[in-house]
């Protein structure tokens, strides 16, 4: 379908005494919108900036993927003839389809530790997703729930890993005083590689002896991704995570092409010696994608890869000793069977291979018991937690 530009109106009238709204209406909008953020971070350490280039990519509707089938609106708040704050708002017309809701998100959202400020923001989504007939909010996160969702809850003295947000504590604060409430929590675990001593003989051996039945009962094949078929294996695993991911709260099918669009962008820095298929009599059933934490390289490129960006990022990738588990999938008629603690043991065996200090495994949503006992059976410890808000837009 057709979607509307960001936004059509030229002004957002504010209730708040200062605080003016601007609509983001074009390119030159869109790059104050994106480098607001380091004005927030500036005295951050741990922040990460995200790359120019790319977020005015995906938030550019004549380019983003997620514009074919959605439309926001991207706000940024002004006092004192300067900017204080950015939010964006969207609607997902094929999830609401697929979930037979009226539901908005919001995200994109910085500001100053400024209550009057967050609320204009607020508002400004709010009454834009109520005008179109939105009857819930959710956020804040980017356009997909899998991408940078919520605000740190905990884990704020730890940097992020890639597609993971980071936030200021007082978030929490202006979000909840607000009126939104809790929607989702979700965990990331880390655990130190150096207690197997190399070995993964040295897991425990809960996990060892369900890995020696499962190979013995199920005659599963595991082997690393084939970087030369890559078409081919973009499509097998974009069937296997919607298969296997339907159970999940809210889950929608991944549309084809913002998958691919999202696979080109990690293809770069994708070790093909960390993603795993399993498969059964050559059919893959499963699915475990450990990437190398490129948040270590990009902080020193500061969002610019360019003119010497690519070199800083080449030399620091180089030296990156930290790895983030970022999805494992099973399809539904092969859970339970132990294939998911053989999946982690192969890609345990190839993070020990190649000398990584510690794994990051992120997101894991708290609802998900049988993921956070498995990933705690394997000794990670919880040490972040995002949390995701939503609030009725009913008058």
């Amino acid at each position: 379908m057709d979607c509307p530009d960001v936004v059509t109106r030229t002004s957002v009238p504010s209730a708040i005494p200062g605080v003016q709204i601007v609509p983001v209406q074009d390119q030159r909008g869109r790059e104050r919108f994106v480098h607001f953020s380091w004005q927030v971070y500036r005295d951050d350490p741990l922040w990460v900036p995200p790359l120019i280039r790319s977020q005015l990519h995906t938030l550019d509707p004549q380019m983003g993927p997620f514009f074919r089938y959605g439309e926001a609106a991207l706000f940024l708040a002004r006092r004192d003839g300067r900017d204080v704050g950015r939010i964006a708002g969207w609607i997902n017309h094929r999830a609401n389809r697929f979930l037979n809701e009226r539901a908005a998100g919001f995200g994109f959202f910085e500001t100053f530790d400024d209550y009057e400020v967050a609320r204009a923001l607020l508002d400004a989504v709010c009454d834009w997703a109520r005008g179109r007939g939105m009857e819930t909010i959710r956020g804040p996160y980017y356009f997909s729930m899998d991408d940078s969702p919520g605000v740190l809850i905990e884990g704020l003295d730890y940097p992020p890993v890639l597609l993971c947000g980071h936030s200021p504590p007082y978030y929490v604060d202006l979000l909840e005083r607000y009126g939104l409430v809790k929607y989702r929590d979700a965990y990331a675990y880390w655990i130190d590689l150096a207690v197997f001593n190399g070995d993964v003989v040295n897991l425990p051996p809960k996990i060892l002896r369900v890995v020696e039945i499962v190979r013995r009962r199920t005659g599963v094949r595991i082997r690393a991704m084939r970087m030369e078929d890559w078409d081919a294996e973009v499509a097998r695993v974009m069937h296997l995570i919607n298969e296997a991911m339907g159970y999940m709260r809210n889950h929608v099918p991944m549309d084809e092409r913002e998958f691919v669009h999202f696979t080109e962008e990690l293809r770069h820095v994708i070790d093909p010696d960390l993603v795993f298929l399993a498969e059964i009599d050559g059919q893959p059933v499963g699915f475990a994608a450990t990437i190398p934490d490129v948040n270590r390289a990009l902080k020193d490129v500061n969002g610019r890869l360019f003119p010497v960006g690519w070199l800083r990022l080449w030399w620091r990738m180089r030296h990156i000793d930290v790895a983030s588990l970022k999805l494992l999938a099973v399809l539904e008629g092969y859970r339970l069977r132990g294939l998911d603690s053989l999946l982690y043991l192969e890609t345990a065996q190839a993070l020990l291979r190649k000398g990584y200090a510690w794994l990051d495994m992120s997101l894991t949503a708290e609802h998900n018991v049988m993921i956070n006992r498995l990933v705690q059976n394997l000794g990670g410890q919880r040490y972040k937690v995002y949390r995701t808000y939503y609030m009725s837009l009913a008058s």
